[in-house]
């Protein structure tokens, strides 16, 4: 407590709220083991389970590894849990990320025979063909004589962050950071004076963050609403870059990417949770393809119901080829962007439908069991009012009964 008397005296009373008593921390050692213990139990417990991974650097520039894993028992109880952090301190190439991977898997007595995916973000280090770490992972399975097929799945929400890139109009988006920064250095509370002044709704800007992909819409939005202080306060300070904010044409381009951009946010955040299943973020991206085409068929005739900011613009200011050519090029970026998960859909529509799956397309050794679920008439009807994993328990409790 001397040392904290000499460097933050004011915060000496938090400090000797913390208890590091020889018998708290020890209670804290026996519920981390305990925590740990159990995890190993749920996971021994599982039929299948799937890994994901993500790395990133922290504040230190030490790269870290996050570990989860998704599994599911014989009675389809379903968990996710967050399974380790491993920092990597030296270099971070698909052979550390994998023997890392394996270091986790041996730590926490994971069975390999039952790793049915490996999900990832997109560096090359994680997908690589032959040096990424989960071909790595995939060619340790085989290896070891286990013949299950493993999935590799580039990260759903990964994926549909990078779909959004295709959406930046090159002549918006500079000048809106450009502003953001300005609006951040030793102008900032000269700006949040003059939104004061006029009565603003807002008294800021907000940040922008590449990394976190949500904060693009947030971005666009606020400067759509105050760009008309924003227009006041640049040329207050002679910036060439406020005569952007009075041309028409450019506001217009700055409305359709607010628009666009809020759109994708909304997809995003219906692909974000804890327990959403990958037939739901299936299903959500595959509605998002056909609003594309809805949108630029309605923009190509000048309807802007679902563009509420270029509604609002005179309508000699809007390119309606501008607007059709950013829709077209996202259209087209999605399908080639998910070309790992549209493998599996047949397998969503049988796990989400069984009952109007057709029995053709089903696999082999599932054909005579579909045939059963499908003609039973009191599961169909319990089948209906049952959520996806309930209704999964229901088919399960069935096939046991047709083994028996």
């Amino acid at each position: 407590m001397v040392v904290i008397d000499s460097l933050c005296p004011e915060k000496r009373s938090a400090f000797e709220s913390v208890s590091l008593s020889p018998r708290t921390v020890c209670r804290r050692i026996e519920m981390s083991d305990s925590v740990n213990d159990s995890l190993k139990t749920c996971c021994s417990n599982f039929d299948a389970f799937s890994l994901a991974l993500d790395e990133s650097t922290d504040m230190k520039d030490t790269a870290q590894l996050a570990i989860f894993i998704n599994g599911v028992t014989a009675a389809l109880q379903v968990y996710e849990e967050f399974l380790h952090l491993v920092p990597l301190h030296s270099t971070t190439t698909g052979q550390d990320i994998f023997i890392a991977v394996l270091q986790c898997v041996k730590q926490h007595s994971l069975d390999l025979s039952r790793l049915v995916c490996v999900t990832t973000d997109g560096a090359p280090a994680m997908t690589g063909k032959k040096k990424g770490a989960a071909s790595l992972l995939v060619h340790h399975c085989e290896a070891a004589g286990h013949t299950q097929p493993i999935h590799k799945v580039h990260c759903i929400i990964h994926q549909e962050s990078l779909c959004s890139k295709s959406a930046n109009l090159t002549d918006v988006m500079p000048v809106v950071v450009k502003v953001v920064i300005l609006s951040r250095s030793l102008n900032h509370r000269q700006f949040q004076e003059l939104t004061d002044e006029v009565n603003a709704h807002y008294g800021d800007l907000l940040y922008f963050c590449e990394v976190r992909w949500l904060s693009h819409g947030a971005m666009l939005s606020r400067v759509c609403d105050l760009q008309q202080e924003i227009a006041t306060f640049l040329r207050q300070k002679n910036l060439p870059i406020a005569d952007h904010f009075s041309y028409p044409q450019w506001l217009a381009r700055l409305a359709l990417l607010t628009d666009i951009t809020m759109h994708l946010n909304y997809l995003n955040v219906k692909l974000q949770g804890k327990n959403i299943l990958v037939t739901d973020m299936y299903s959500h991206i595959t509605a998002f393809e056909v609003k594309l085409h809805l949108w630029e068929a309605q923009l190509a005739a000048g309807q802007f119901m679902h563009f509420p900011r270029i509604a609002a613009c005179a309508p000699n200011d809007v390119d309606l080829n501008t607007c059709v050519g950013v829709v077209t090029s996202l259209r087209e970026e999605f399908p080639s962007r998910f070309t790992g998960v549209g493998p599996l859909a047949l397998g969503f529509k049988l796990f989400t439908s069984p009952f109007d799956f057709t029995v053709d397309e089903a696999p082999a050794p599932l054909q005579m069991e579909l045939v059963e679920l499908q003609c039973n008439d009191e599961l169909k009807a319990k089948y209906r009012t049952a959520s996806p994993l309930s209704s999964s328990s229901l088919l399960t409790n069935f096939q046991i009964t047709l083994s028996m």
